[in-house]
């Protein structure tokens, strides 16, 4: 710790800083017996008894685009007022704190050149999380006969859709590091990163999860597009365009189960055309529960049904009509956008898509890869997963987008 302080200053942001590279370390590990929650509370904490609170507060409320994410949290606050299901929606609340902590704490905080160091902390704790997993998999399927290198049995520590986000994070951070300075002139670097690529690409692979390897096919080809057009890293890209075409293609080869979930894709897009699919609706389950949803939405389009409530008028619609499977496993609506709308009405939904366009604009303005590659993954994998309804959405959403966002800001380090 005296090391820590040293390097960073007074013990206030020593802890902060700590608090951070602990969140970052165990986000790839979210189970019951690793909580999260620690490292959220000691960086709270920390940002308090920090000295210069009120000049914090004011520099968050200076800061357009960091109340545009926090107010998403204080829409989903009013919704609770309006929900029969109090229960729920003070469990729904307590979950989604960290969307106003992350952007309030980093906004308002000096990390000046530490960001790189907590990427490269999850960068690392997501290849050590990817190996437990190989590994697990492995002993299993020896020990069972079952394959379990296949969808969520490879997943061990949460749900695969989420996982697989955080693997193509992962693996887009690589190549982050690989573009940077030392990684044009360290050959090692190069070496360790371009592996670390190839490996990620692998597991998600295996994961099957179609939005995650969309995505992160989407942003390879346009990552590789930009640098081919820069003859400095012409050969790069374009290296590493052709790698991953051969990869993903042998991978898909090898894995017929991930290229049977392709190919039904096709199938259930078409039913979308289907007047009525109630005999085959487990077939197309994703998008019966989105057709579901809707009709919830059109009962109360502006202010939603609550916080609280969305849920369980999701699952009373699908009573209606038959839908055994959704009401037995009490799913959600699998589509963040539409959860939200059906929560907290379309004021939230707008500040939802405010928060995400402002992200991608910033990235876009800076010419950063890593966010604009960030907020791709996001959208895609809002589209089919209720992301933001597990505490493995909710964190790597606001803990990352406070990162890439805010935490370069050059007038963050005016405040301290």
């Amino acid at each position: 710790m005296q090391l820590i302080r040293k390097y960073f200053g007074n013990t206030s942001d020593a802890l902060l800083f700590v608090s951070l590279i602990y969140v970052a370390v165990v986000m790839p590990f979210q189970k019951p017996e690793v909580p999260i929650w620690p490292g959220v509370a000691m960086m709270t904490v920390a940002w308090l008894f920090s000295g210069n609170l009120k000049n914090k507060i004011q520099f968050f409320f200076g800061n357009r685009n960091a109340i545009i994410f926090s107010a998403l949290y204080l829409f989903y606050c009013f919704g609770y007022f309006y929900s029969s299901n109090t229960n729920y929606a003070q469990t729904d609340l307590l979950l989604k704190i960290p969307l106003l902590i992350f952007p309030l704490v980093i906004t308002s905080s000096s990390l000046k050149d530490k960001t790189d160091f907590i990427l490269k902390t999850f960068l690392i704790a997501c290849f050590i999380s990817a190996v437990g997993c190989i590994v697990r998999a492995g002993y299993m399927t020896y020990t069972t006969g079952e394959n379990y290198f296949y969808y969520y049995k490879l997943s061990w520590f949460f749900h695969v859709g989420h996982y697989a986000m955080y693997l193509a994070f992962a693996a887009f951070t690589t190549l982050y590091f690989l573009f940077s300075e030392k990684g044009k002139t360290n050959f090692f670097l190069q070496a360790v990163y371009c592996s670390a690529f190839v490996f990620f690409t692998i597991v998600i692979i295996l994961l099957s999860a179609r939005a995650q390897i969309i995505a992160f096919g989407v942003v390879i080809v346009l990552g590789a597009i930009n640098y081919i057009f820069k003859k400095e890293n012409r050969l790069k890209g374009l290296t590493i365009l052709v790698s991953t075409l051969i990869i993903s293609v042998a991978a898909l080869y090898l894995v017929p189960q991930t290229r049977e979930r392709f190919m039904t894709s096709e199938t259930e897009i078409n039913s979308l055309y289907t007047k009525n699919n109630t005999d085959n609706y487990y077939t197309h389950l994703r998008l019966t529960i989105w057709q579901t949803g809707l009709e919830v939405i059109k009962k109360q389009p502006f202010f939603g049904a609550g916080t609280g409530d969305a849920k369980d008028e999701l699952i009373k619609k699908a009573e209606e009509k038959k839908y055994d499977i959704i009401v037995k496993k009490n799913l959600n609506y699998h589509n963040q956008f539409l959860q939200t709308w059906a929560a907290i009405g379309l004021p939230g939904l707008l500040v939802l898509l405010l928060s995400i366009i402002s992200g991608t604009v910033y990235a876009v303005k800076q010419k950063k890869f890593l966010p604009l590659a960030f907020f791709i993954l996001v959208v895609v994998s809002f589209f089919t997963e209720s992301m933001l309804e597990r505490q493995a959405g909710v964190i790597f959403y606001s803990f990352f987008s406070a990162i890439l966002i805010f935490a370069h800001r050059k007038e963050n380090a005016e405040i301290l």
